[in-house]
């Protein structure tokens, strides 16, 4: 598991990245541009006038959220697995605590037998 203190967020592409893959690019006379290795690459380029030809789409993990229940004050929470550990520490959002998370395993749907007919006028008895 990847420490959170040591990831950064790159403020062109969003993309997060360790602390040695960070660079910092002049904004301005006194702001910097907290960006990647390829996105100083890029704007380095830009500023010399050699712009790139073609643009290289960057590829985003998709969200996959897994429910957590917390044992210590029963708490059921969603919480998207592939950011927890990376931008944020997994927290129970309720009591705020860590030791006592568990995660929650979904039943399966019920689905009627269809040999059994299901209709509202089925027999019953009083």
């Amino acid at each position: 598991m990847m420490d959170i203190r040591k990831t950064r967020t790159c403020e062109r592409c969003k993309n997060v990245v360790l602390l040695d893959q960070v660079r910092l690019y002049p904004k301005g006379e006194n702001k910097n541009f907290l960006v990647c290795t390829g996105c100083c690459e890029e704007l380095k380029k830009a500023s010399a006038g050699q712009l790139p030809e073609t643009k290289v789409a960057k590829v985003t993990v998709p969200s996959s959220y897994v429910k957590y229940n917390c044992s210590r004050c029963n708490y059921v929470f969603k919480a998207d697995s592939s950011k927890a550990g990376l931008m944020y520490n997994l927290n129970c959002p309720y009591c705020g605590k860590a030791d006592r998370l568990e995660h929650v395993r979904s039943k399966p749907a019920v689905t009627p037998n269809p040999t059994q007919k299901l209709s509202p006028f089925s027999e019953r008895k009083l």
